[in-house]
């Protein structure tokens, strides 16, 4: 009976599973559920639960991420059947059709990852638009093409998003320069004669979680660390051990993490060097399995220290290579020191840059906040001269206006008016007709006005987006 093929979602599972299922790739529980399917399947094997949760890679798995199908069963090639007594005449079996030999092979499926390289290829820039919510999913993807060496030789996949537009895109690109760039070894002493300060440091320090076995390897890769960079006249000193405090419990500050720190220029990287650890399952003692009996739990690993080093950048900032090197069994971490201290100028590098960009930017918000405030205080004055203008246009009207009230009153009195209503009359046109003098502005002298102080109070409601007390 034919089997269902992996649709790209079990695929992708399936070789998330066979990477170790690595952190920070999926955030639901979605994988564990496909997994579990795979699991049904034969082709990854999963136990626990939660935080003990774990998958591994069947033989079936592995065979069908290298040949796109499951294994031949034994339904394919058929259950062999009982013996029968043999005939004293046989006639000769029918020749099999044609139609039978020649059965039709199903064209291989193509992978996700396989997929994403058709599509970069084929794009005319070596560039295909993403979901935005998919961008985690394409740099695992990303990951599996560089495992499997599906990436030509100088270059490299980028996945890219942006959080305001919320777009993301796949680029197939060359290499940066410093990825190809060829770095001199940096030669690790074979013993410690005449160790720098830091080393003597280091010896005093009982924080150091290393075997006795391990250490004067460990303590001989820091000693090139520490010369190398200070040839290059790199700033580097030892880190104090952190202290403990009344209760014997060390105080770890961002002060006192990492065992040596190297400063280039004003900045300034913390590093430790560390043992890597194995976890093996746990046997429990007898102490312990009684305990177990009166209801505590049993741990279920135990975590012992390998023959392998590590060195590790405790320093916040973005990464290149990484932030920690390790043993590997196709590299020692001797031959990676030259490229802990390449990441570190890389990092001050982009950091110089990031510096200068920065005060680029501060020059252009300065330049155009100023830009801004004159344009305000321009307004402010344009402001007030314009209340000041209207103000007398407005008199002028009114003084318009009441000197022909005046005359047509005066007209009406002659006309009409005798006696005691006469008289009032006309000391009412007389006061009106001083009024209009003394609000005319004809009457005082013409000028300029003065501009008002351009305090930030004042230039506010004229300054825009921009705040009124600086470039901020």
């Amino acid at each position: 009976m034919a089997r269902i093929p992996l649709n790209d979602l079990q695929l992708e599972i399936l070789t998330w599973i066979r990477d170790g299922t690595p952190d920070g790739v999926y955030e639901d529980y979605r994988p564990r559920i496909v997994a579990r399917a795979l699991h049904n399947r034969g082709l990854a094997d999963v136990s626990g639960h939660g935080k003990n949760w774990q998958a591994t890679l069947t033989a079936d798995g592995a065979h069908y991420l290298e040949h796109d199908d499951y294994p031949p069963s034994d339904d394919d090639q058929g259950v062999a059947s009982p013996p029968h007594p043999t005939p004293t005449a046989r006639k000769p079996a029918p020749a099999p059709k044609a139609d039978a030999e020649a059965k039709p092979r199903k064209p291989p499926r193509v992978g996700p990852t396989d997929a994403m390289m058709n599509a970069l290829t084929a794009a005319e820039d070596h560039r295909i638009e993403i979901e935005y919510d998919q961008a985690q999913r394409y740099r695992q993807l990303a990951l599996t093409a560089v495992r499997f060496k599906k990436i030509h030789d100088g270059m490299q996949v980028t996945v890219s998003s942006d959080h305001r537009t919320r777009t993301a895109h796949v680029t197939l690109e060359p290499l940066p320069e410093w990825r190809t760039r060829i770095l001199d070894p940096v030669p690790v002493p074979g013993a410690l004669r005449d160790p720098s300060d830091v080393i003597k440091a280091l010896r005093t320090r009982d924080d150091l979680d290393i075997r006795t076995a391990e250490k004067n390897r460990a303590l001989r890769l820091v000693e090139a660390l520490v010369v190398e960079a200070r040839r290059r006249e790199y700033t580097t000193t030892a880190i104090p051990a952190p202290r403990k405090d009344r209760w014997g419990y060390v105080q770890r500050t961002e002060e006192n993490t990492g065992h040596i720190k190297i400063a280039l220029g004003p900045d300034e990287y913390r590093l430790s060097i560390y043992q890597l650890t194995a976890k093996i399952e746990h046997v429990a003692t007898k102490s312990e399995l009684a305990r177990a009996g009166r209801g505590y739990a049993l741990p279920r690993w135990d975590y012992v220290p390998t023959g392998r080093l590590g060195v590790r950048i405790d320093s916040k900032g973005g990464t290149f290579w990484g932030d920690s090197w390790t043993d590997r069994d196709d590299r020692p971490l001797d031959d990676a020191l030259a490229q802990i201290l390449q990441e570190l100028e890389l990092r001050h590098d982009a950091a110089v840059d990031r510096r200068l960009e920065e005060e680029r930017q501060r020059l252009e918000r300065k330049r155009q906040w100023e830009a801004a405030r004159e344009e305000a205080v321009q307004a402010l004055t344009d402001s007030h001269r314009a209340e000041i203008l209207l103000d007398q246009v407005s008199r002028s009207r009114d003084v318009a206006a009441i000197r022909d009230y005046v005359a047509w009153l005066e007209q009406h009195i002659d006309a009409v008016l005798e006696g005691e209503a006469e008289a009032d009359a006309r000391e009412w046109a007389q006061w009106a007709l001083e009024y209009a003098e003394r609000i005319d502005p004809l009457r005082q002298r013409l000028l300029l006005p003065t501009p008002p102080e351009p305090t930030a109070t004042a230039l506010a409601q004229f300054m825009g987006r921009w705040n009124p007390y600086g470039p901020y």
